[in-house]
């Protein structure tokens, strides 16, 4: 069985039942707040600098603690971009003060559901790199929250990508032939 990192998903387990043990994960509790995000934003969805670094360098901790092996990882919006990020990260630690991971990551794919590109520091360091293990990402032209335009733009940042259009919102698609496509894509990816 394989053991996917499930970045702010859910609704999942149906569609990759029998494939794969799912891990979910969000980020790190806001201090004052139930909220969990991997960084601040403002509304352009890029990073608030005017809160500090502060959360991202929470962040950057807070992997090196969490980081263990699995052979994909699946993100929602901002977790989509915490994962490529992180894949960065991995791949390159010596641009992340501080981020030296202990284990060694074999990642095999990335599924990116409504992700973006942060072009604002810390994160605009990382996110020129480009990631070169296949990707799927999806994305709904009517999302009201993350433009398509916005997913095209980090798809673009993946070297072995493919792009799926849905219609189901803001969300990580379930319905119809998606969880067959994403078993089918995880399965080749993984041979």
């Amino acid at each position: 069985m394989l053991n996917i990192l499930v970045v702010h998903g859910y609704k999942l387990h149906d569609a990759l039942d029998g494939v794969a043990v799912l891990h979910y994960v969000d980020g790190p509790l806001l201090v004052g707040s139930a909220s969990r995000p991997w960084w601040l934003m403002d509304q352009a969805l890029e990073f608030d600098s005017s809160h500090g670094n502060s959360q991202w360098d929470d962040v950057v901790e807070w992997w090196l603690k969490e980081l263990s092996e699995h052979d994909g990882i699946i993100g929602l919006s901002q977790g989509s971009v915490m994962m490529a990020l992180l894949l960065l990260m991995v791949n390159h630690p010596e641009c992340v003060p501080g981020f030296s991971p202990s284990k060694k990551q074999d990642f095999k794919f990335g599924i990116f559901c409504s992700g973006f590109v942060s072009h604002t520091s810390p994160h605009a360091d990382l996110i020129y790199g480009i990631l070169n293990l296949p990707t799927l990402h999806t994305v709904d032209s009517q999302d009201t929250i993350v433009r398509a335009a916005r997913t095209i733009e980090l798809q673009d940042k993946c070297h072995q990508s493919i792009l799926y259009r849905h219609d189901e919102g803001h969300v990580i698609p379930v319905g119809g032939h998606f969880p067959r496509l994403f078993q089918d894509f995880i399965l080749d990816a993984t041979k």
